[in-house]
């Protein structure tokens, strides 16, 4: 292997690997996901698929970001339901304990 090759290494070390220099085995590293946000939009319930969607952004590591859905089943939705409201009474406690 020559001036024909790339010779490449992952980002912060690890095993070599070699690649023909006319990038024919190259293919571009898609962002990774770093984070989703709920939307400022109503989530809705298709009663016909028995899911409910809410609209969210998704944020990658190179700064972009794509709308997409966030599709729960019914029983997703209760379980959630049930920690978002222990998440309220733990941030109302703690306020009511910093006032």
């Amino acid at each position: 292997m020559g001036a024909s090759t790339y010779h490449l290494r992952p980002p912060g070390g690890g095993d070599e690997w070699s690649a023909p220099a006319d990038g024919t085995t190259l293919r571009p590293v898609p962002a990774q996901a770093t984070y989703v946000t709920p939307m400022r939009r109503d989530a809705v319930y298709d009663h016909r698929a028995q899911q409910s969607a809410l609209p969210v952004l998704v944020h990658y590591d190179d700064g972009g970001a794509a709308e997409s859905l966030l599709v729960l089943t019914p029983d997703q939705v209760e379980l959630y339901a049930i920690q978002f409201e222990r998440l309220i009474s733990q941030r109302e406690q703690a306020q009511g304990n910093a006032a």
